[in-house]
C-alpha cells in the first residue's frame, strides 16, 4: 500500500511540474489553454511566477515529502492546493460554471486525495 501511495503522489506531481514548467518558461503556450491575456511585462511575468512558481513549487514540496519522509511537504501542498479549489468554488459561486475548470478542479482533488491518504498510511506506520 505505501508504495503504491507514493506512485500515486508522484503520478500528482507530474501535471503540477509540467504545467508549472509550460507557465515559467513558455508563458504564451498557457494562454490559450488558461483563456489568458496577460497585458505587458507585468502580465507575462504573473504568468511565469505566479502560475508557473505555484505550480512548480507545489510538484516540488510532493518530492520534497517523499524524498524526507515528512509530512510537513503534504500538508503544505494540500493547503495549496485547497486554497485553489476554494478559489475555484467562489467563481463558480460568483461567475458561474464552467466545464473548462474540470480538469483543474480534478488534479487538484486528486492531489488532496492522495496527499491525505499518504499522511494517514505514514502516521499509522509510525504507530
Amino acid at each position: 500500500m505505501k508504495t503504491l501511495i507514493k506512485v500515486l503522489a508522484i503520478i500528482a506531481s507530474l501535471p503540477l511540474f509540467a504545467l508549472g514548467a509550460a507557465a515559467m518558461f513558455s508563458p504564451t503556450s498557457m494562454y490559450e489553454m488558461l483563456n489568458l491575456k496577460p497585458q505587458g511585462v507585468f502580465g507575462i511575468n504573473t504568468v511565469r511566477s505566479d502560475i508557473g512558481g505555484m505550480l512548480i513549487g507545489s510538484a516540488v514540496m510532493i518530492w520534497l515529502g517523499l524524498w524526507k519522509q515528512n509530512n510537513f511537504w503534504f500538508r503544505s501542498t494540500i493547503l495549496v492546493m485547497a486554497t485553489l479549489l476554494v478559489g475555484r468554488t467562489i467563481s463558480t459561486i460568483v461567475d458561474g460554471f464552467t466545464t473548462a475548470a474540470i480538469p483543474a478542479i480534478a488534479v487538484e482533488t486528486y492531489t488532496i486525495v492522495v496527499l491525505y491518504i499518504a499522511i494517514k498510511v505514514s502516521e499509522s506506520d509510525n504507530k
